[in-house]
């Protein structure tokens, strides 16, 4: 895409959105945050800091018609991670992250070790554990038994960060276009990277439950904060002893969580982080927290309990007119992926085919018309 640079961290600095676009265009941050056909303008507040290291890259790529792509910056390591970006990095993570159908954490065999700043990109993904996919990169850079003891060492990591007793997929493989330089284990990376292919082929799809399930989940949570809120303003004095009450109350808060779902017959799961509502709570005048509207909160529970069902039974039919179009990746055919090819023997996914070419080209003289 327009204004791509690879290389080791932290060559790639900006958040980079890839859209589809009728011609090349790089759109910088303060512009795309005011463009009213893109969903950014919520990152406004997050300032200039941030803005000169956002931008929108646009192509006219047919695979960019049933899915748009982020590019993230580097997670450093070492001396570099006590850097200051100079603005919230783990902020803008957990943004895109509740916004995002699909989440890719790509790891490097050569490096396994999770920093600091890696550990706080995972932990700010909390809640979107389902959109979270793993990519082994590089496999073909160590043997079999090698590569076995890199797995485990990898799960075993991110057993201390990752808090949940189901084992995350993690697809293995090559994940660029040149030669295996190791094929003992060439039919395993082939069948993950058509596995991964397909995963990202189905996101179109599934894009309609995934807004009607995060629509769900905020009315769950709007809910739950506007009991909590209404119970925190309840417990305050009216007069005197307020911020002694207050810092009382916030060092019992899962109690007070466990009671306002046992009066009002909230599941203890919809509730948010106990640490980061703490947080939250601690730097707020809850003199601010308004009476619930009763109304209101019924509106809410008839969505809940109505609404929501119907609009469940809709999207079936929608999925139905789905037309198929295998120039998208929005539709998965009978074709067989773009990775489904042989890399072994110094063949490539642009040389394997030669043979089939009464005479066949040579990339180099086509090459400066790519570049």
């Amino acid at each position: 895409y327009p204004g791509l640079r690879i290389g080791p961290e932290p060559t790639t600095d900006k958040f980079v959105v890839v859209s589809h676009g009728a011609t090349d265009q790089v759109l910088p941050g303060n512009a795309a945050v005011v463009d009213p056909s893109m969903p950014f303008s919520q990152l406004a507040h997050l300032g200039n800091a941030f803005l000169n290291r956002f931008e929108c890259a646009r192509l006219p790529c047919p695979i960019l018609e049933g899915i748009t792509l982020v590019d993230t910056p580097g997670v450093l390591s070492g001396e570099k991670q006590r850097l200051n970006r100079g603005y919230q990095f783990e902020e803008v993570i957990q943004w895109f992250a509740d916004r995002v159908d699909m989440i890719l954490l790509l790891f490097d065999v050569s490096k396994m070790d999770i920093s600091d700043e890696f550990r706080r990109v995972i932990l700010a993904l909390k809640g979107n554990d389902s959109k979270i996919h793993l990519m082994l990169n590089k496999a073909d850079r160590i043997t079999t038994p090698e590569l076995m003891r890199v797995y485990g060492a990898m799960m075993w990591n991110l057993g201390k960060v990752i808090d949940t007793p189901e084992v995350s997929r993690v697809y293995i493989g090559s994940f660029w276009d040149d030669a295996l330089a190791n094929d003992e284990q060439r039919r395993l990376f082939e069948s993950e990277e058509n596995d991964l292919y397909t995963a990202l082929a189905c996101v179109p799809q599934s894009a309609t439950f995934r807004k009607l399930n995060d629509l769900i989940k905020r009315a769950r949570l709007s809910r739950v904060h506007a009991h909590l809120s209404e119970h925190l303003k309840k417990k305050l004095p009216s007069h005197f002893g307020k911020d002694r009450e207050k810092k009382r109350l916030l060092s019992d808060l899962m109690n007070i969580f466990e009671e306002v779902a046992s009066n009002h017959g909230l599941a203890i799961g919809d509730f948010p982080d106990e640490r980061q509502m703490k947080d939250k709570l601690a730097n707020y005048d809850w003199n601010r927290f308004k009476k619930v509207d009763k109304k209101q909160l019924e509106h809410v529970n008839m969505a809940l309990n109505i609404d929501f069902p119907k609009l469940l039974i809709m999207i079936p039919d929608e999925s139905d007119k789905f037309t198929h179009n295998e120039s998208v990746v929005g539709a998965v055919g009978s074709m067989a992926s773009p990775f489904a090819v042989i890399k072994v023997g110094g063949a490539t996914e642009a040389s394997v085919f030669r043979s089939q070419w009464l005479v066949a080209p040579d990339p180099e003289d086509y090459r400066q018309e790519f570049v």
